[in-house]
């Protein structure tokens, strides 16, 4: 029993050796390890530490480079913003030259629109001008020729005005003896066919069919006559027929007009040739209308337009047609 508590105790001492030899062999190994570790460790940091001193100089070095370019890139700044004041200056007034040189293109754009518009019109002009030198050249030209025709025409004209003149001269003559042969007239008629009342104050008129008046004697459709009939005799003032004769200016009928054969009662009858006749009441006082047609066959001329009443005759007048 003795025996085997020390055997059992030598073994159980056995077993401790061992246990603490294996304790103190892991922690030899790691301090082995641990120091092996810091030893690798400050070997990297000396190592680092040199490597970080060079680069500190490198840095050193780098930061007085950066200090020389900031301090010369500030001298540039400075000089730069020297330069951009000036600058603005000079583009402020760059600008208001250009401001000026716009205002005085539109300024010249205007006055060249304006020029080719006054250009359009100029050009218009001319051409009018050079159409309007035409035209009076060759009325010139027409001019000359009817100046030649007409210093023929004059020539013709003088020696036709001579015979006109002549002409005229022997008219005059003939008119003459007519008029003293148509008061003549008148007053035969007075004498032998006397109403006892006259006619005067008389007005003839040519008009056309639309009644428009005219002097012509180849537009006239229709002769319009008024008189006055005045102072007639109380023994006289009843109805009474009123005749209107035409005549040409020398007493020959007018063939050209359709007229009725009247005789009138007078102290010495007297048969005419009627071309109207109207009845009317005679008073003291009257004016008479009447008109007759020509349907354009009168000739041009004078002639005599004498009015009749039953009793003889009344008064006459002369009218001319062209």
């Amino acid at each position: 029993m003795k025996f085997e508590n020390e055997r059992y105790q030598d073994a159980s001492d056995s077993s401790t050796f061992k246990t603490l030899a294996w304790v103190f062999g892991g922690l030899f190994a790691l301090t082995l390890l641990t120091t092996i570790y810091y030893g690798f460790r400050s070997h990297n940091l000396t190592a680092e530490k040199s490597h970080l001193s060079t680069n500190l100089d490198d840095l050193d070095l780098q930061k007085g480079q950066l200090e020389t370019e900031l301090s010369s890139l500030d001298s540039n700044y400075q000089l730069q913003i020297s330069e951009n004041g000036t600058l603005s200056t000079t583009l402020e007034e760059r600008v208001k030259e250009i401001d000026n040189l716009k205002s005085r293109v539109w300024s010249a754009k205007q006055k060249i629109n304006k020029s080719e518009e006054e250009n359009k019109v100029i050009n218009e002009k001319l051409a009018q001008l050079e159409t309007l030198k035409e035209d009076l050249e060759s009325d010139i030209v027409s001019l000359n020729e009817t100046n030649q025709d007409l210093i023929a025409t004059n020539e013709k004209m003088s020696n036709d005005l001579q015979v006109s003149k002549e002409e005229t001269s022997a008219l005059s003559s003939q008119l003459a003896e007519m008029s003293i042969r148509n008061e003549a007239l008148i007053k035969r008629l007075y004498t032998l066919a006397p109403a006892g009342f006259v006619a005067n104050n008389f007005t003839v008129t040519a008009a056309r069919k639309n009644d428009k008046l005219t002097a012509k004697a180849k537009q006239a459709e229709k002769i319009n006559v008024s008189f006055d009939i005045n102072d007639v005799p109380n023994e006289l003032q009843n109805d009474e027929e009123i005749y209107l004769v035409l005549t040409k200016f020398d007493g020959d009928p007018v063939n050209e007009l359709t007229t009725n054969e009247v005789e009138v009662a007078s102290i010495n009858p007297v048969t005419i040739n009627v071309v109207n006749r109207t009845k009317t009441t005679l008073k003291d006082r009257q004016n008479i209308e009447m008109s007759f047609a020509t349907d354009r066959d009168l000739d041009s001329g004078l002639y005599n337009l004498l009015v009749y009443a039953d009793h003889g005759f009344l008064g006459s007048t002369t009218f001319q047609l062209q």
